[in-house]
């Protein structure tokens, strides 16, 4: 390309010029190389191919330094300058004058210079030929650009392919559909990754509607097991007599209206998972049986007298106090200690209010695309209310509210209000909180939002929120003081470490 400009502004300078020579910047900006000049000799490659930039007494290094044209006359006769010698080797003593106009670049970025040589007087450039110069330079400082950094672009192109895949790997990583950004949350990620790697039994407890199915359902999907089959029982909707059957399973004719022969749920599970969904109210015949199952790793179906192998992992959960249920004896107490081998306690909503935000735009999202309402959100003045409630149905009745409030207000509402979230009931009181607790909910929301989008940078996050980095780092402490922590799992983990994981 610099030779095809050097030939072009041969042709537009007239028959005075007798030599045209385009030079670029190095990489470095401290040497200038010939990239193209007019006429081209045979020698061209054997000559020296590079002028020092710093060289002021050269007229196309001053010229490059000054980003000016620059012009010299007849004086050129005591010798010549190395850019000249570079491009005129054959004409030395015939040349008397020389224009130099810098490459300019848009910006004021100076590319290079283009040299025109001639055996007479030489005026200035023409106007229509530095017209040529300026888009020639905007083009070879594109193409110069990417020749010199195409290795740093595909670097960077590589770079960004390789974090949207962590990315997405990242988001469909089984331990992350558990969604929260508190302490206890993480720690319970962080033991569903843990016991993730073996076949340990794990009994799960909480509150109705704390997400107990989420949590196995992520346990098993991060599990070498996640290929394999993942089963469903709820120990509470069936009575004594079915449960069985329904667990390890029946011969035919074994009992009234056993017409064919049934595997049971347990042997449908077998190279997967098991959840036992209820399992404090499963009936104390029925325990024995599973404990000998557990024990055996084999199950005998309803009037069977053969036990059949079975390869399964078993995950229990309920909402009752099994500790209590044990010692009053409706448990049975070495079932207890094979089924909680780890023993996984979720915290209920009240006590990580600071996840509401999380889980408000994981489920908006959600809601946004059911009901073909882009763009909710809920305004900054609900969440004080929202702060203040009790929960008592956990998640689920967080989740039911957001999704009463948007399908109760208009199509072209966006941001829904206290009112539309509390269904219309404006004098209702929010709970026993003050309003001081009630801001100070709110801000502690904010605050571990703001810590969230800058990856927990305090400088950073102070600056955004306005505040002293001092008065943020109290408001941490603060925050970190007033976190709930869960019995039987570890909280060494400092807030700064956190991972913060969203959906």
């Amino acid at each position: 390309m610099a030779q095809c400009l050097a030939r072009a502004v041969a042709g537009l300078s007239g028959s005075k010029v007798c030599s045209v020579g385009v030079f670029l910047l190095d990489q470095s900006g401290e040497t200038l190389l010939l990239g193209g000049r007019h006429p081209c000799g045979a020698d061209a490659q054997a000559e020296p191919a590079a002028v020092p930039a710093w060289e002021l007494d050269d007229p196309l290094a001053f010229s490059v330094h000054g980003g000016k044209p620059c012009r010299v006359a007849s004086e050129l006769c005591a010798g010549l300058p190395p850019s000249l010698e570079l491009l005129c080797p054959d004409m030395t003593v015939n040349i008397r004058s020389a224009v130099v106009e810098p490459l300019m670049a848009p910006g004021d970025f100076v590319a290079g210079g283009v040299v025109l040589a001639s055996r007479g007087r030489l005026a200035e450039v023409p106007n229509h030929v530095r017209i040529v110069l300026d888009y020639a330079a905007a083009i070879l400082d594109g193409a110069v650009f990417k020749s010199r950094h195409q290795s740093l672009v595909n670097g960077l192109s590589q770079d960004c392919v390789r974090l949207e895949r962590e990315a997405r790997e990242a988001r469909e990583r089984p331990e992350n559909s558990i969604l929260g950004m508190s302490e206890s949350m993480e720690a319970i990620r962080t033991m569903v990754v843990n016991i993730s790697a073996s076949d340990a039994p794990v009994l799960i407890t909480g509150e109705t509607g704390t997400g107990k199915e989420v949590v196995a359902t992520a346990i098993h999907k991060a599990s070498a097991r996640r290929n394999g089959p993942f089963v469903l029982i709820n120990c509470a909707a069936l009575p004594s007599n079915l449960l069985e059957s329904e667990l390890f399973g029946h011969r035919k004719g074994a009992f009234s209206g056993a017409e064919t022969d049934h595997q049971g749920l347990l042997r449908s599970a077998n190279g997967g998972t098991v959840l036992l969904d209820e399992i404090g109210d499963m009936p104390p015949d029925i325990q024995s049986k599973l404990l000998r199952a557990l024990q055996e790793h084999t199950v005998r179906p309803v009037g069977d007298v053969r036990s059949q192998a079975v390869n399964i992992r078993v995950l229990a959960a309920t909402n009752r106090d099994m500790h209590a249920a044990v010692e009053e004896g409706s448990f049975r107490r070495d079932l207890y200690h094979r089924l909680a081998l780890v023993h996984l306690k979720l915290p209920p909503l009240r006590e990580r209010l600071e996840d509401l935000p999380v889980l408000a735009r994981h489920h908006l999202a959600q809601l946004a695309v059911r009901y073909r309402r882009p763009g909710l959100r809920i305004a900054p003045e609900a969440w004080a209310a929202l702060s203040s409630l009790p929960y008592l149905g956990n998640v689920r009745e967080f989740f039911s509210m957001l999704e009463r409030a948007v399908i109760m207000t208009g199509k072209d509402s966006t941001a829904l209000s206290a009112r539309d979230l509390l269904g219309g009931e404006s004098g209702r009181k929010y709970g026993a909180l003050k309003l001081n607790d009630l801001v100070r909910t709110y801000e502690s929301s904010i605050i571990l939002e703001v810590m969230k989008f800058y990856g927990n940078r305090t400088r950073e996050a102070a600056s955004a929120l306005g505040v002293p980095i001092r008065t943020l780092n109290h408001k941490l402490s603060r925050i970190d003081g007033a976190q709930v922590s869960m019995a039987g799992i570890s909280e060494d983990s400092h807030y700064r470490s956190r991972r913060g994981t969203h959906v």
